[in-house]
């Protein structure tokens, strides 16, 4: 039987060749070929130094504000995200830096941790930079810690606490590393993020980060992949960076990253470069399609090392398919290392006995308000919420993970290969029983989404 080429990775394996050619209604959704206006990386990122938005020029900032013995500060991201970006960016910025007069011993990189559990050294050394970066700066690394070490600096309007790393308010210089990428809940990573929760205390993320939730949806409708507008999450956080913008002088080098290239590179004031973000990923990361499928196909690659990482595949997808708990999510994450976040687990199963909607609620109320939210706490009701769009066990997910768990607390169908070439057989038998169970519907049309990083945008939903 001849088969379409729909390649998706379970892990770091391809597996392809699972939807029979008979099936005509299917779409591999792919941003169309982006063309970045630079071929030469550290030229372009000569070019945004020298010409910043919002700020005089990078080198003549570093003139103005360093002295010999004042700390200027690199801010990071952790072993979270990509870190492509900082790879890139950390050796010329540094050169730089010294090329300008600033000893060594001057420049610290602080690793925006956030309420994450911190790095280990494998972990800094391999995921956030490379060996050659590690062995030349790890003496220069700091790790923030959100329960310590953190000053009061006030509150933002809607009355989160300010609580940010007292090395980065006692810097001369905040030079912070982005990436700016959609989120599914502040709408929007990047940029002032790395302030909040990237350097921020645990009071300020424990209050901030509850503005997402709605009792009867889950989440606020202003809190959604690709939106800040509307969106408190984000508001609040862009409000404390203005905040710190008073008492600091920050520098913002911003990136974009697209299948594992930098495609747009920005710099100069935080606030400006979040905003000039947003063009080009909505360029790069929505697709629009006119109807909703009855089956989604979704991998998070390599990321998909346990189930709250693996969330993003299937928000993704949820963004794609029907919402009238008839359609299908079908997610490849092998999650070798678990469930991966022990909040996640206890919110799940304090509320596996529970019908979704009431279950949505009870874990808002017991697990996101202010007193009690810590992250990993906003994973079951983006769950539930899903859950109300797309029935119990119709999240099918070809993983390592216990199939009786999976179904019993996470309400959905654990698929298990043997090997992870099994995850061909297993995708093609998954596909006959949605034909054998819906036979009103012998042709549905199926979405085959490799990028959990897309914003699906259905017109006639």
């Amino acid at each position: 039987m001849p088969y379409h080429k729909t390649p998706l990775k379970y892990g770091s394996h391809v597996i392809d060749e699972f939807i029979p050619t008979s099936l005509d209604r299917v779409d591999v959704l792919q941003i169309e070929e982006y063309h970045p206006d630079f071929s030469d990386f550290e030229k372009k990122l000569d070019e945004v130094l020298a010409n910043p938005l919002g700020t005089k020029p990078f080198d003549t900032m570093v003139a103005n504000r360093y002295s010999q013995g004042e700390k200027i500060i690199i801010i990071v991201d952790d072993n979270t995200r990509p870190n492509i970006h900082t790879r890139a960016i950390l050796p010329p910025l540094t050169k730089r830096l010294m090329d300008n007069g600033v000893r060594k011993q001057d420049i610290g990189i602080i690793v925006a941790s956030g309420s994450h559990v911190p790095p280990r050294a494998d972990a800094l050394e391999n995921k956030i930079l490379n060996p050659e970066i590690y062995s030349q700066w790890k003496d220069n690394i700091l790790i923030h810690d959100c329960d310590s070490g953190n000053r009061r600096m006030g509150k933002t309007s809607r009355g989160t606490p300010i609580l940010v790393d007292e090395r980065v308010l006692d810097s001369c210089l905040v030079i912070a590393l982005s990436d700016s990428e959609y989120h599914y809940f502040a709408g929007q990573a990047g940029t002032v993020k790395l302030f909040c929760p990237g350097v921020a205390g645990r009071e300020t993320i424990r209050v901030n980060h509850p503005r997402m939730f709605d009792l009867e949806k889950g989440f606020v409708a202003g809190c959604r992949l690709g939106n800040t507008e509307g969106n408190p999450v984000i508001q609040d956080m862009i409000e404390i960076t203005e905040m710190m913008k008073e008492h600091l002088m920050i520098f913002c080098i911003d990136t974009i990253v697209h299948h594992g290239d930098i495609v747009y590179v920005q710099a100069g004031d935080i606030i400006e470069c979040h905003r000039a973000a947003s063009d080009p990923l909505r360029e790069l990361r929505v697709v629009d399609v006119d109807e909703p499928a009855d089956i989604v196909f979704v991998s998070v690659g390599e990321l998909g090392i346990n189930l709250y990482q693996a969330g993003k595949g299937i928000h993704a997808a949820w963004n794609a398919v029907r919402h009238d708990l008839k359609g299908w999510i079908v997610l490849l994450a092998p999650c070798q290392e678990g469930v991966g976040s022990a909040a996640y687990a206890e919110a799940m199963t304090a509320a596996k006995d529970m019908m979704v909607k009431d279950a949505l609620k009870f874990v808002i109320e017991e697990y996101g308000s202010e007193q009690t939210f810590k992250i990993g706490n906003q994973k079951p009701p983006d769950l539930f919420r899903i859950l109300l769009d797309v029935a119990e066990r119709n999240i099918k997910v070809v993983t390592e993970l216990d199939p009786e768990p999976m179904g019993d607390i996470y309400r959905m169908e654990a698929c298990n290969p043997n090997t992870p070439e099994d995850s061909q057989k297993i995708l093609r038998d998954l596909l006959q029983r949605y034909l054998k169970e819906n036979p009103e519907n012998p042709n549905p049309l199926i979405y085959v989404l490799d990028d959990p990083g897309l914003l699906i945008n259905v017109k006639n939903r």
